[in-house]
């Protein structure tokens, strides 16, 4: 015997069918992704997983060199107020070292002199960056890019202008080529700074735009089409509502047989 499905059955399946996806498109509606569980798409699911940990991966180092370049700016900072300290010694070294002055004009600017050397110490004793002193000589960092980065100290006795004199012609002289020297080491330290810098700069660049390309790799397998899945869930709607009209007519017809039958 031949068992056919009859035409309820069909319209109750048809009906079961809608709804469960319109379900589906509710769902994939209120949370903006096409892959929920790993049963829409295990492949997908797991693609998708594997490019979620790279864009975790990518951000923390993104966030790792951005830290670098902060510490470094510091530094460079710091450095920066340094200089102009050295620049006004070297200016009172210069006026020192006019033979029209007297032993008392010289103590006076011996006296502004000693006190921007204390100045540039205590600069250098007060730069830190996360508990760690920049400018002292003990900062020698290993930078995430694989390279080493070492800053020289920046005291007053490491640029060489520790008990520095300038109560004589002479001594207002050779002053003057230290301060020079100073200035020298300065400009070599900001300029290793910079140099970091824009190679950490570089860095970060290119890693926010494999951020960028591995996201929208991510995107493109996990998040739905908006546009797509409201014309689906409109047609599921219409196959909803077109099922349950063919119950109603069916309904209507076995009635009416019915009240014929009673007639």
């Amino acid at each position: 015997m031949v068992s056919r499905t009859t035409n309820p059955d069909r319209v109750h399946s048809n009906l079961v069918r809608a709804d469960e996806a319109r379900g589906k498109s509710l769902e994939r509606l209120a949370g903006g992704k096409k892959i929920n569980k790993a049963s829409d798409d295990p492949t997908g699911l797991a693609m998708a997983k594997t490019l979620e940990s790279q864009t975790r991966g990518l951000i923390q180092q993104i966030g790792i060199r951005q830290n670098e370049i902060s510490m470094l700016q510091t530094a460079e900072g710091a450095l920066g107020s340094v200089n102009e300290m050295v620049q006004r010694i070297n200016e009172l070294a210069v006026q020192a070292s006019n033979g029209t002055l007297t032993d008392a004009d010289r103590s006076n600017i011996q006296l502004e002199v000693d006190q921007l050397s204390a100045q540039i110490d205590q600069t250098v004793n007060n730069t830190v960056y996360n508990e760690q002193k920049l400018l002292d000589g003990s900062l020698q960092l290993k930078l995430q890019g694989g390279q080493t980065f070492a800053q020289p100290a920046a005291t007053a006795s490491a640029l060489g202008l520790g008990g520095l004199s300038l109560t004589s012609t002479p001594a207002a002289g050779q002053a003057i080529d230290q301060a020079a020297q100073a200035l020298s080491s300065l400009n070599s330290q900001r300029s290793s700074i910079g140099a970091a810098v824009k190679g950490i700069s570089s860095q970060v660049s290119n890693l926010q735009n494999e951020l960028v390309n591995v996201t929208a790799a991510q995107s493109r397998i996990e998040d739905v089409d908006m546009a797509a899945e409201m014309i689906n869930l409109s047609l599921n709607e219409l196959q909803s509502k077109a099922a349950i009209k063919a119950f109603q007519i069916k309904d209507e017809n076995r009635q009416t047989i019915l009240t014929l039958l009673g007639d």
